[in-house]
């Protein structure tokens, strides 16, 4: 069975499962099957870490998914400067991945610094995806279109970039990825994007939709810094548990940078309004 039949069929089971998960699950149950996604990805990210022991990596799954519980008795002020810092965080890391992809790949040869990092980016994400589903106003239809956006994004970018792209987008980093794909990507989203604005409770004026493309942009190179830590840790995929897809981490590396991003950018749209 080829790879990219392999991914269909993965598609095809988990998105039902994801819709109604976003959807329709009570608070509870999300909170629940979100931990238990982290508690995985926790243990990929330790493994990407360089922590080679089972024990090893399962504590800090184990820590990872403690902190990701207590997390939840943040006072609400410390989330949100926690999600511009990591909105900060992923200006600069776009920044670095364009113009010093090295400068990155050197400083991830740290065991330490990679998982320092990885509770930092896990933790915010976790957060970032409970405020926006749990706390947020029409935040189940606003996560979905999240997730939408970025699925699309991938989806165009894979086949644009197979048909038209010559030029890398990160040949150091990904040299799979090409501009070509990303600008499929973007274009696709922003067309999404002026259709469905009203759905989510929102008009298709210019800065939603510049919302939505810019947080699309940056989704991108969330799973370039993700695809950077496999290059440092020398492996093809974070894991093997999603036939064609690899690992949890592999699904979700866009979701790290764009789920803060976009709620910090949402925070400050509804300041504009």
């Amino acid at each position: 069975m080829s790879t990219l039949v392999q991914r269909v069929l993965t598609a095809l089971i988990l998105i039902p499962i994801v819709v109604w998960l976003v959807m329709y699950a009570p608070d509870k149950v999300f909170v629940a099957t979100l931990c238990v996604i982290f508690f995985v990805v926790g243990h990929e990210w330790a493994a990407l870490s360089g922590l080679s022991q089972f024990w090893q990596k399962l504590a800090y799954a184990v820590v990872i998914s403690s902190l990701l519980l207590a997390s939840l008795f943040l006072d609400s002020e410390i989330v949100d400067n926690l999600i511009i810092l990591m909105f900060l965080f992923w200006s600069i890391a776009v920044v670095l991945l364009i113009f010093a992809p090295r400068f990155l790949l050197n400083l991830g040869s740290s065991r330490f610094v990679m998982m320092v990092l990885g509770i930092f980016v896990l933790q915010v994400t976790w957060l970032a995806l409970y405020k926006l589903r749990v706390q947020t106003d029409n935040g189940h239809a606003l996560l979905m279109y999240l997730l939408l956006l970025i699925w699309i994004a991938d989806s165009v970018a894979y086949f644009a970039g197979r048909a038209f792209g010559k030029h890398k987008l990160a040949p150091v980093v990904s040299p799979g990825k090409s501009i070509e794909g990303m600008v499929g990507g973007l274009v696709a989203c922003g067309v999404f994007s002026f259709f469905v604005a009203d759905m989510v409770g929102y008009s298709a004026s210019f800065l939603f939709l510049l919302l939505s493309v810019t947080v699309v942009f940056v989704s991108v190179y969330g799973d370039l810094f993700e695809s950077l830590l496999k290059r440092r840790a020398k492996v093809k995929d974070s894991g093997s548990i999603l036939p064609g897809h690899g690992g949890v981490l592999d699904r979700i590396d866009s979701l790290t940078a764009a789920s803060p991003f976009f709620v910090a950018c949402l925070s400050l749209f509804n300041h504009l309004l």
